[in-house]
């Protein structure tokens, strides 16, 4: 039987190599979106060519005109709404810079503490409790039980003077609180504290969102942030 295969050649190599590569289906699309111009020189192209018995109604190409337009000034309006946002996020993290290195008053439980300076923080208690107390720890314990005793809802403001349980100067580092009182049912409730701390760096996250990096290593957002001292 004849063999009606074609011989293999370097014009065969190349057109079964053309046939390979890969195809790029943007390249074929328009690169240009039809706007107002083109919308009008089409209109006008329709009415040239239309059907005099069988006119076409005007008022559709009014609404299509009107539409057209309004379709134009909302995608003018979204880029100017758009420069506005990076504009307004670029503004924000030249304001939050200023703030490295400056001490800061945070929701959390990690603070900063000055050898031989009083630490000072807050309680942030969502009901009266009585028989409060604070627990000043670090990575080995317990360092200093405050009892704060009763306290309203709202914000205390309470100091630790630096000693511990007996009554020995602590050198500067990281400790943590714990804060907890019982309620009026006799049961025991934890209580918020914002704490000190020094900012260390800001970042911006892929959504704009600004975090501090504090000198305890935590990461917060800027509207944990109660207060900014120098």
């Amino acid at each position: 039987m004849a063999d009606y295969l074609p011989s293999v050649t370097s014009g065969n190599n190349d057109y079964v190599n053309s046939l390979q590569q890969s195809t790029n289906a943007s390249a074929s699309l328009p690169s240009k979106v039809m706007g107002q111009a083109d919308f009008l020189r089409l209109l006008t192209t329709q009415l040239q060519n239309q059907d005099p018995s069988k006119p076409m109604d005007p008022t559709s190409f009014v609404t299509d005109l009107t539409q057209m337009s309004q379709l134009e000034a909302t995608t003018k309006m979204n880029a100017s709404i758009m420069a506005m946002t990076s504009g307004f996020q670029g503004l924000q993290t030249m304001q939050a810079a200023a703030i490295i290195g400056k001490n800061v008053q945070v929701v959390g439980d990690d603070f900063s503490h000055t050898q031989g300076q009083a630490s000072q923080f807050r309680l942030n208690s969502e009901s009266p409790l009585t028989d409060v107390k604070v627990v000043v720890s670090d990575a080995n314990g317990i360092v200093k039980e405050l009892s704060v005793g009763d306290v309203q809802s709202g914000e205390k403001v309470v100091d630790w003077n630096g000693l511990d349980k007996n009554d020995q100067l602590r050198a500067g580092g990281v400790y943590s609180l714990t804060a907890y009182g019982t309620d009026a049912n006799g049961d025991l409730k934890s209580i918020g504290t914002v704490v000190p701390s020094r900012v260390n760096s800001v970042g911006v996250g892929s959504d704009g969102a600004m975090t501090l990096t504090l000198a305890t290593g935590e990461r917060v957002k800027m509207d944990a942030v109660r207060e900014i001292s120098g």
